[in-house]
């Protein structure tokens, strides 16, 4: 089976939900002229990205306004479209993908754990589903650094998806990091779509957002993370070929893929432990550190479960 499918690569605004939902908009509408039956738009698209508590200003319900936005472009334009939102749930955040499609369709799955400085921000959602059956083919999904745990692949290889979305809000390292790590950073994430393609054997659509990234860190005494987004998107064919790609700006990489499996994934056994990815040490001990810090905030703190029970949006 073929599918047209497009990665859409946007600049993602703090505080601008209204504005980050014209510029999807606006690359949606262009993805449906080129054809594009599944869109899918960066993590966090409409939300914004920034490690501060003003981020729950961002949050809505599975069915709030993001979804009800989706909702109505997949039932007039006939396509399924996907996005990560920042979920509230009872006293709880969660990021959340979401799927929407043309007849009312909804599925979801929560980011597994929250990557690093996330977790002073929302709670992960454990492993439950990555896997769809939709009308258009067997979609799975992994958000962003879930990608780099050996969790994510191996219940990706046990449900077999035909196709594979890899939604991403991922800026580089910073600059106190040292060049080593954040080349390797960079790397990484670029070969990422095409590691899952060959283990899966399938296509994989990569988005992540474009412009810059500037935020203080959770309990550094004001230190600032400033770098930009790694803004290359990309589709992979199931050999792990890029057929369509989009870097350094805004815009739209369409593709028609097949679906399925025509030839048999990488059969390499996964390595042993948490860690998919060949991640630095340095990254992999920075990350886990402010990931454990920030459960800890997370679970402490009395003004998120205020936000997280304030009014619905």
């Amino acid at each position: 089976m073929k599918l047209t499918v497009a990665a859409v690569q946007m600049e993602s605004r703090n505080d601008d939900w209204e504005g980050n939902r014209r510029r999807a908009e606006a690359h949606i509408l262009e993805a449906v002229r080129a054809g594009a039956r599944l869109v899918s738009l960066p993590e966090f698209a409409l939300a914004g990205y920034v490690y501060d508590d003003t981020i729950w200003e961002a949050a809505e319900p599975l069915r709030g306004r993001t979804c009800q936005w989706l909702d109505g472009l997949c039932r007039q334009h006939g396509v399924y479209i996907a996005t990560c939102i920042l979920e509230k749930d009872g006293a709880d955040f969660f990021d959340t993908f979401i799927l929407c499609g043309p007849n009312g369709e909804v599925w979801s799955h929560r980011k597994i754990e929250p990557a690093a400085c996330e977790a002073f921000f929302f709670k992960g959602g454990g492993l439950s589903p990555n896997v769809f059956d939709t009308p258009i083919g067997r979609i799975g999904i992994a958000i962003c650094f879930d990608t780099s745990k050996t969790h994510t692949i191996r219940s990706l290889i046990q449900n077999r998806p035909e196709i594979l979305l890899l939604q991403y809000s991922c800026p580089a390292l910073p600059a106190f990091f040292l060049k080593g790590d954040r080349d390797n950073w960079v790397e990484v994430y670029k070969n990422t779509a095409a590691l899952y393609a060959r283990r899966l054997a399938v296509p994989v659509v990569a988005c992540n957002k474009t412009g810059r990234f500037s935020s203080t860190l959770p309990m550094s005494l004001g230190l600032q993370f400033t770098a930009d987004f790694v803004d290359t998107s990309v589709i992979v064919d199931a050999r792990g070929e890029a057929v369509a790609l989009i870097s350094g700006k805004s815009g739209v990489a369409c593709a028609e893929v097949d679906l399925g499996h025509d030839h048999a994934p990488a059969a390499e056994p996964l390595p042993r432990g948490r860690w998919f990815l060949p991640l630095t040490l340095v990254s992999r001990v920075s990350t886990e550190y402010g990931r454990k810090c920030g459960m800890v905030r997370y679970a402490l703190s009395a003004k998120r479960k205020r936000a997280a029970l304030g009014p619905k949006i």
